[in-house]
């Protein structure tokens, strides 16, 4: 056997966000409906007060895309992935800081440059991220899916490219400031770089 270039690591178990987290997250925006405006408002400033780094990270990116219903469905997936980490590790999600984030970002990118220049390569980044965060990624891109169905008109697609990076650097962020039970942290910085 033999293993490919990547950039991306393996997300580590004890940092994989369950599926009945999402599904209780699901739930409650559902219950939610008639005043979720005002519970999305209530989690953003959460994420602002807990996350910081990650709220100003994706506030820049989104406030770049021009598009209103793109953006929108970006502040909505970044708080639900938020949400998502927040409640299945209470007590062990670490505040990322803005060099975090960035190193999220490049190690995307260089993967994405590794699985573009091999003509053998058929998985794709995104894939790879869905690999290791599998419930919050399907939540992420059912809705993607669903809001691409509604749209009332063409949907532009580089927006749409743009709000998708995003929560996919923010996944790949939070899924390493997960600290495993007994407090360790994984993997170090320098294996993100």
């Amino acid at each position: 056997m033999f293993s490919r270039k990547a950039a991306l690591r393996p997300v580590p178990p004890y940092a994989v966000v369950d599926e009945h987290v999402v599904e209780a997250l699901d739930e409650w925006l559902d219950a939610s409906e008639p005043r979720l405006q005002r519970a999305l408002d209530v989690a953003f400033r959460e994420l602002e007060l807990r996350q910081p780094a990650v709220h100003d990270w994706i506030g820049e990116r989104l406030s770049a895309v021009e598009d209103p219903y793109m953006q929108s469905l970006g502040y909505f997936l970044a708080v639900v992935v938020f949400l998502a980490f927040r409640d299945a590790f209470p007590r062990r999600l670490t505040q990322l800081d803005a060099t975090d984030l960035d190193m999220a970002d490049e190690t995307l990118s260089v993967d994405e440059a590794l699985r573009a220049a091999d003509p053998a390569e058929i998985v794709e980044s995104d894939q790879v991220v869905a690999l290791g965060q599998p419930a919050v990624l399907g939540y992420v891109q059912q809705h993607i899916g669903e809001a691409l169905e509604q749209a009332e008109q063409e949907v532009d697609l580089d927006a749409l490219d743009r709000v998708y990076r995003a929560v996919l650097v923010e996944v790949i962020a939070l899924g390493h400031a997960v600290t495993s039970p007994s407090g360790h942290q994984g993997p170090p910085r320098e294996a993100l770089a």
